[in-house]
């Protein structure tokens, strides 16, 4: 019995070398087989874009609600200039706005935001850090945003929030600024 498994496995194997070598499939391939290839993928409007740039613009993007903010994202490559502290808009678990300045009350202060799905930044009114902390209108092109924090000094307090475009459209927000 022994004497006819062993040709059999020897035959076996040989069979199974004799056949073409399978070609390695490329990452498009793949991508392209599980319909994941990018052409037609949908992005959830309401999430930053992964490839968006983490760079901040001084206008939004053409044809963007300015009225509708979204959650920042990465903004690694944003720059708010020199700060001596900020102040952070958390709606939800999400940032919306980050603020900084200095404590030279003759200085606005800065601020980004998301809209259109681009990061823009936006200006402070003078006041320097101690009026983004109160609470204080941020002026961008074609839009403003006003943070009016609860009363106190506590390091993280309820705030509203209204963002009004040029022709008088406005959207209202609630959550948290937290200054530090």
């Amino acid at each position: 019995m022994v004497r006819l498994i062993l040709p059999l496995a020897a035959l076996a194997l040989a069979a199974c070398s004799s056949e073409p070598a399978a070609e390695q499939e490329s990452a498009d391939d793949f991508a392209t087989r599980i319909g994941q290839s990018g052409e037609g993928a949908q992005l959830d409007p309401s999430q930053p874009d992964p490839d968006a740039p983490n760079t901040a613009n001084d206008a939004p993007p053409a044809g963007a609600d300015l009225t509708q903010l979204a959650q920042l994202g990465d903004i690694g490559g944003v720059n708010l200039g020199p700060r001596e502290g900020g102040c952070t808009l958390m709606v939800g678990n999400e940032e919306m706005l980050i603020a900084a300045g200095m404590r030279d009350k003759a200085l606005p202060g800065k601020a980004v935001v998301r809209v259109g799905n681009s990061l823009t930044m936006v200006d402070a009114d003078v006041g320097g850090l101690d009026a983004i902390k109160a609470g204080t209108t941020f002026n961008g092109e074609g839009f403003t945003i006003t943070v009016a924090p609860a009363a106190g000094e506590q390091q993280s307090r309820p705030a509203n929030v209204t963002v009004r475009d040029a022709s008088g459209k406005t959207q209202s927000y609630s959550g948290k600024w937290i200054c530090a």
